[in-house]
C-alpha cells in the first residue's frame, strides 16, 4: 500500500490572501466615513442614496490601488537604497529596514511617494468631473477645498506607515529575495588590504632622516684599513675643521688629515650641508647624529659604530667636548634651522671619494 501524497498547504499564499482581505475590508470601512463628509460636516442621508454606495466602492478600489502602489514604491526604492549603499543590510525578516537609511533619504522617499499618489488620485478626480455635467473647474475646485485635505493627510499617514515599517507586505524573506535577487548588488566582502612595506635603499632619491645611517651603514660599513690620505668618502669624515686658513677633517678612526679642498668639493653636489656647524671652528656630519633630536639640545649623539671607531684615537671626553653646541649656536637657532630643512637634503655622492686637497 502506498501513502497517498497530499501538498503541503501554502502559508505564504494563505497569509498574503488574509493581508488583501485585511486591506480590503479596511479600506471599504474608511471609504465609508470618508463618503459621508459633505460641505459643512457629515451627511448621514447619503447613508441610503446609490450614489453613495457607488462612489464608497469606487473609493475603496482607489485605496486598494494606491497601497499595491505605495508597496511598489517601496520595492523600488529599496532595489535603488541597496545599490546605493551597499554596506547595509536593508531587507531582513521580511521587511526593508529603512530605519538603516540616514533620516534625509527616507524623508524624501515619503514625501516623494505620497506627492505622487495624490497627483494620481486627483488626476482620476478631474477625469471624472470632465465626464458629469456641470462645470468641470468648479467640480474639481470644490472638490479640491473640501476633500482634499483629508485624503492629502490620510496618503501621508499610511505612505509613512508603510515606509518607516518596512512592509513589502506580499513578500516573504525568501520569495523576496528570490524575485529580485537579480536585481541587488552582489554582497561586499571586506577584504583585508595587505600592504607590503618596502625598507628604503642607498639608491633611493631620499630617505626618511631617521633611517638614513642605517641605510648608508648596511650598505657600505666603515672599514677603517682602506682609509685613504688624500680623498676620502664623506660618509667617513664624522668632524670638520677650519680656523684661520687652516683646514682638517677627522676620519672615522680619529686620524686627523688636512683638508684645503673637502668642503668645496662638497658644495658642488650640495653635501655640505650635512656638515652642521656645531662651533665657530667645527662642524659635524649629521648623517653619523642619533635622532630625532630636540631644536633645543645642548648635546648631540654619535650613533655607536661612528663613536667606537673614533675612540681608536680619541678620547671619550674629546668627543663629548667636540659635539656640544655652543650657547651662540642655540641663540641663534642654527640647530632647528637645519632640522627644518633636514628633510630636503639629499645623501647623492655619499659614497664617493672627495679629494681633500
Amino acid at each position: 500500500m502506498f501513502k497517498q501524497y497530499k501538498p503541503e498547504p501554502n502559508n505564504s499564499t494563505s497569509w498574503n490572501d488574509m493581508k488583501m482581505l485585511k486591506l480590503f475590508v479596511e479600506s471599504f470601512f474608511v471609504s465609508l466615513i470618508f463618503n459621508l463628509i459633505g460641505n459643512n460636516g457629515f451627511k448621514l442621508n447619503r447613508f441610503w442614496t446609490p450614489a453613495y454606495w457607488t462612489w464608497t466602492l469606487a473609493f475603496t478600489l482607489a485605496i486598494v490601488v494606491a497601497a499595491l502602489l505605495i508597496r511598489v514604491r517601496l520595492k523600488v526604492l529599496w532595489i535603488h537604497w541597496q545599490k546605493k549603499y551597499p554596506q547595509l543590510q536593508l531587507f531582513r525578516s521580511g521587511r526593508v529596514q529603512t530605519n538603516s537609511l540616514p533620516k534625509s533619504e527616507l524623508v524624501w522617499a515619503i514625501l516623494s511617494t505620497s506627492l505622487a499618489v495624490l497627483m494620481l488620485y486627483l488626476c482620476f478626480i478631474f477625469l471624472i468631473a470632465f465626464v458629469r455635467s456641470g462645470s468641470t473647474y468648479m467640480l474639481f475646485i470644490n472638490y479640491l477645498f473640501h476633500y482634499t485635505p483629508f485624503v492629502a493627510t490620510g496618503c501621508l499617514v499610511y505612505v509613512s506607515y508603510v515606509f518607516i515599517g518596512g512592509q513589502l507586505w506580499w513578500l516573504t524573506p525568501t520569495n523576496a529575495l528570490a524575485l529580485f535577487s537579480d536585481l541587488l548588488p552582489e554582497k561586499i566582502v571586506p577584504v583585508e588590504k595587505v600592504v607590503t612595506i618596502v625598507p628604503p635603499s642607498a639608491l633611493d632619491k631620499s630617505i626618511p632622516i631617521g633611517s638614513l645611517y642605517d641605510v648608508l651603514y648596511l650598505q657600505a660599513r666603515f672599514d677603517l684599513s682602506s682609509l685613504r690620505k688624500d680623498a676620502v668618502r664623506m660618509f667617513d669624515v664624522p668632524f670638520y675643521f677650519s680656523k684661520k686658513g687652516k683646514k682638517q677633517v677627522v676620519l672615522i678612526d680619529g686620524t686627523r688629515l688636512e683638508a684645503d679642498h673637502f668642503l668645496k668639493e662638497l658644495e658642488t653636489s650640495g653635501l655640505d650641508k650635512w656638515f652642521f656647524r656645531i662651533s665657530s671652528t667645527c662642524r659635524v656630519n649629521m648623517m653619523h647624529i642619533r635622532f630625532p633630536i630636540s631644536p633645543n639640545a645642548t648635546q648631540l649623539e654619535f650613533r655607536k659604530e661612528v663613536f667606537q671607531s673614533l675612540r681608536l684615537k680619541m678620547t671619550a671626553m674629546e668627543i663629548g667636548n667636540l659635539l656640544q653646541v655652543t650657547e651662540w649656536m642655540r641663540k641663534e637657532k642654527k640647530l632647528k634651522d637645519f632640522l627644518d630643512d633636514v628633510h630636503n637634503l639629499r645623501h647623492k655622492g655619499w659614497d664617493q671619494l672627495i679629494p681633500l686637497n
